[in-house]
């Protein structure tokens, strides 16, 4: 039996965890720590900043970024861990 990762719990594991460190960083910013970084990701989050609207939008984006990442990895995972075992 091979270990297999599911893409979708993978997927949302990493979308949790990325929407979360957006939580952080935007409500950082609002105390003056990590504004650069709210910046760097206004640029691939549209509509991220450090107010509250800006800060659920952004949660929001990271939320569906890490879903992608996630079952991407799990399905690379999954498909070259079957590739080596052959």
């Amino acid at each position: 039996m091979k270990d297999e990762l599911d893409p979708w719990a993978l997927g949302a594991t990493f979308g949790i965890v990325l929407a979360l460190f957006a939580v952080f960083i935007g409500v950082s910013a609002r105390f003056g720590y990590g504004v650069e970084w709210v910046e760097l990701l206004s640029s691939v989050y549209l509509g991220f900043s450090k107010d509250a609207v800006g800060i659920l939008v952004g949660c929001l984006w990271a939320f569906v970024d890490g879903v992608i990442v996630g079952a991407l990895v799990a399905f690379l995972y999954n498909f070259f861990s079957g590739k080596m075992q052959k």
